[in-house]
């Protein structure tokens, strides 16, 4: 609906040929300026009056209400645990690389809100943190090693949700393990059983949470029995379900995490093996795994 709206938008004043000089025809200085001009004047227009009224009709920008003091605890929390486990915090930036969530991944950029500058509010910190790793790398500063990242951060999606107690910006916690494929699936084993471990632990130790399992589901081209998701741990609660030949931004497998709360069984997590970091790097050599996990969903649940 929204592509035929600008569709018509565009006809309507004739404006084909002036999206096409903005689009292709400007660099990307030349179309930044133009458009801080733009808005800078739509900005004088403005008064307190009508900042206000627009404030109250905009769904973006209202805070999220929540203990801030509790919250901010869990993550402190979360943190020391992760440090500890080596996956090394990071502080991202309020805003990425512009395309950093669709260039590489399969996400429409629509649902991100693009900003000036060329970047764009952060929508997903994975794919912030694939390309601080792959630009880390080609400045040759990292060795040969695996690299564990964690972060925590508030991010902001533009979709509209069908849940009305999702927000347009919400809290996540984000796992990343990129490195290089050693043979033998040695890097998926390991790192899998990495960010499984970990997740557990936040649940139990930071939420109080006893009840969870995982759910591995094999990509195309891998079943049960691949070698890259057996020799896995019983006491990890982890089934292989039916493969999912139709995903398009996972491959190798997928993970999904659940957990149990008073007989109701809620999706908090969601990861898996990624090839962002062989796009960036071109070396099908990289590896990169990320484990996604709703932290303010688990705020929310347990704040009691």
């Amino acid at each position: 609906m929204k592509k035929n709206i600008s569709t018509h938008i565009i006809s309507r004043l004739d404006l084909q040929s002036f999206v096409s000089v903005l689009a292709r025809e400007l660099n990307g200085s030349e179309l930044n300026t133009v458009l801080l001009d733009v808005f800078n004047k739509r900005v004088q227009q403005e008064t307190a009056s009508t900042l206000l009224n627009k404030y109250a009709r905009n769904k973006l920008v209202k805070p999220f209400e929540t203990d801030v003091i509790k919250l901010k605890e869990n993550e402190l929390s979360c943190y020391k645990l992760l440090a500890s486990k080596g996956f090394e915090p990071i502080e991202l930036s309020p805003v990425a690389q512009l395309g950093t969530s669709s260039v590489v991944a399969t996400v429409d950029q629509k649902k991100v809100l693009t900003a000036l500058r060329n970047t764009e509010v952060q929508a997903d910190p994975t794919n912030a943190i694939a390309l601080h790793y792959a630009w880390l790398k080609k400045k040759r500063v990292l060795g040969k090693t695996t690299r564990n990242y964690s972060n925590i951060s508030r991010i902001l999606r533009t979709q509209a949700f069908s849940n009305p107690h999702f927000t347009p910006h919400f809290s996540v916690l984000c796992l990343v393990s990129c490195g290089r494929d050693t043979g033998s699936f040695n890097f998926e084993r390991e790192e899998l059983l990495k960010q499984i471990s970990i997740s557990s632990q936040i649940c139990k130790e930071v939420f109080g949470i006893q009840q969870l399992y995982f759910e591995i589901i094999p990509g195309k081209g891998y079943d049960s029995l691949s070698p890259m998701i057996t020799d896995l741990p019983d006491s990890l609660a982890i089934s292989v379900v039916e493969p999912d030949n139709s995903n398009n931004y996972y491959y190798g497998f997928r993970i999904k995490m659940k957990i149990v709360l008073d007989d109701v069984v809620y999706e908090i997590g969601d990861g898996g093996l990624l090839d962002w970091t062989q796009q960036l790097l071109a070396n099908k050599k990289e590896r990169m795994m990320t484990m996604g996990i709703g932290f303010q969903i688990l705020h929310q649940l347990t704040a009691k």
